[in-house]
């Protein structure tokens, strides 16, 4: 068996040269260094460092082993990453994830099913403190050179070990916090930066139970939220969405939440999430499990509330969150109720794809019978989908009810399996790459996210449509809305003035509205906050 040689980099901005030095002298072996930025006075960016740090691995390294400048190590940390290393040494190992994350929640649910380790989800790589084997760690700078230098270097790692198959195993608890220095790369905005699960004595041995849950609830933005594992890909829908396809109502889970004292929205989600954790894990308990449950609703209102305010109604929520994951349990034991369907036979047919099989698993979400074109009969309802073909920004799909047509026209669809080469998109991938956005104040922008896509097809195939066209959109802004929206759900980037086309159409709303009783019901902030988590992550496309 080959040595292990753990060596490592402290990277810092030279104003924390010395809180950098302080862990680095941490390291009973002396293999860490400190790295610095080599352009301290350059865009606030932590993109020049992580290349730096990754590319001075020393030769006799068998793992390297990065941290950040502002964390906080528990006790007997370097003894409990080597023997990590010992234990995974082919897969990257990260010992912090943050409480409003995807990863975080993975944490959550390995600590309630007793492991040691919790398998990554596709998200941004949790870098704050991450080993990787020395050959791994010695190719990521040039990585980064080749495919796209301007966008966060914890999402170029994610696309960097997704490339090389390389799994994430993030340690359960965490053995790293986030020690609440300021953030250097200008990551402030998101709100107080705390670890999923952390515990301030490091395990006494590197365990082997690793865990890779099918759900992963998370509590993010005040909202609650499920990963769900597909066929090669995640999946990411509601909670409450999660809860109908599983054969329970949300209205028998708000029945007995109702039943608390804390009725906030806040405190809702929070033990919504937690509800669906109980709901989803093997029966397990302990001081792990406690500690992950008291951070899902920290986590989820971390970018909303003040650190003050976060630790006020942290003991509160610590409550809920116990209280929902045991309803959680005792729900989990019995029956689901079948979902009631509506009795209507639908087939996709058109170009297909995987935006076809998206809208085919929301149309089936609402109840109706999803059947191959190929085996569609006289009382099946057609829907077909337009395709790139279709003009301007405009997509249309041709719903056959039966007695005539209908044409739906949507604004721009955004979301999973849609065009990343729409305007949208690309303003997602600058706000992504720290790059000003092109706005024109005058320009009217239309867009449709596709779960509003697939309630309108509903709407058509269970309604009594009359009229041919119904124009579709879930919001309508001008240049300066649109802007302000991607800067708050992505990132806070600059916006420089242009002129465009003036021949922008624009859809005339409110007909299906008038005779469908269709609205959208996608705040336009979520519509794009989960179309760029999704190019971001979701999407082999780097430029």
């Amino acid at each position: 068996m080959t040595e292990i040689r753990v060596s490592g980099a402290v990277m810092a901005h030279p104003r924390r040269r010395e809180e950098a030095e302080a862990l680095a002298r941490l390291d009973p072996a002396g293999a860490t260094r400190v790295v610095l930025d080599p352009e301290p006075d350059g865009p606030p960016t932590a993109a020049r460092t992580t290349k730096r740090a990754w590319s001075s691995v020393p030769d006799d390294a068998t793992h390297f082993l990065v941290l950040q400048d502002d964390v906080q190590l528990a006790e007997g940390f370097f003894e409990h990453a080597r023997k990590a290393a010992e234990r995974l040494p082919d897969d990257a190992i990260a010992f912090y994830a943050n409480w409003n994350s995807r990863n975080g929640a993975a944490v959550r649910m390995a600590a309630a099913a007793g492991a040691d380790w919790a398998t990554a989800v596709n998200e941004y790589a949790p870098c704050l403190a991450l080993m990787l084997p020395a050959e791994i760690a010695r190719g990521y700078g040039g990585y980064a050179v080749r495919n796209g230098d301007r966008w966060p270097c914890d999402v170029l790692m994610f696309r960097y070990l997704k490339a090389l198959e390389v799994p994430i195993r993030i340690a359960v608890p965490n053995t790293v916090e986030h020690s609440g220095l300021p953030s250097v790369a200008g990551n402030d905005a998101h709100g107080l930066r705390r670890s999923a699960c952390f515990s301030g004595t490091a395990p006494s041995a590197a365990g082997d139970v690793v865990a890779e849950h099918e759900v992963i609830p998370f509590h993010k933005h005040l909202t609650s939220e499920c990963a769900v594992r597909g066929d090669g890909y995640w999946e990411y829908l509601g909670t409450e969405r999660l809860l109908r396809r599983s054969g329970i109502s949300p209205r028998e889970c708000r029945t007995e939440f109702e039943r608390g004292a804390d009725l906030s929205e806040a405190a809702w989600q929070t033990w919504l999430t937690a509800f669906t954790m109980g709901l989803s894990t093997v029966e397990h308990s302990g001081a792990v499990l406690d500690q992950a449950l008291a951070t899902i609703g920290p986590g989820g209102v971390c970018d909303q509330l003040l650190a003050a305010e976060i630790e006020a109604i942290t003991p509160a929520h610590h409550d809920v969150a116990v209280w929902g994951f045991a309803a959680g349990r005792d729900r989990a034991a019995r029956p689901r109720r079948p979902r009631r369907g509506t009795g209507i036979q639908v087939a996709i047919t058109g170009p297909g794809g995987p935006l076809a099989g998206h809208l085919s698993g929301l149309l089936a979400e609402l109840g109706h019978d999803i059947v191959d074109s190929a085996r569609a009969s006289e009382s099946t309802k057609l829907v077909h989908l337009g395709d790139a073909a279709d003009p301007g920004d405009v997509f249309c799909a041709i719903v056959d009810t039966g007695p005539r047509e209908h044409v739906l026209r949507f604004a721009t669809p955004i979301g999973p399996h849609t065009s990343t080469e729409t305007l949208v998109a690309h303003w997602i991938e600058l706000a992504w790459t720290r790059q000003a956005l092109p706005v024109d104040p005058d320009r009217v922008h239309q867009f449709t996210d596709v779960r509003d896509m697939a309630s309108a097809i509903d709407a058509v195939l269970s309604g009594g449509p009359v009229a041919p066209v119904y124009d579709i959109a879930t919001a309508t802004l001008t240049g300066n809305e649109l802007a302000k929206i991607v800067c708050t759900s992505v990132r806070v980037v600059p916006t420089e003035y242009v002129t465009s086309s003036p021949d922008t159409p624009v859809l005339k709303l409110g007909l299906a509205a008038a005779e469908l009783g269709w609205t959208a019901t996608i705040p336009p902030d979520e519509a794009v906050r989960a179309f760029g988590k999704w190019l971001a992550y979701d999407t082999d496309r780097v430029r």
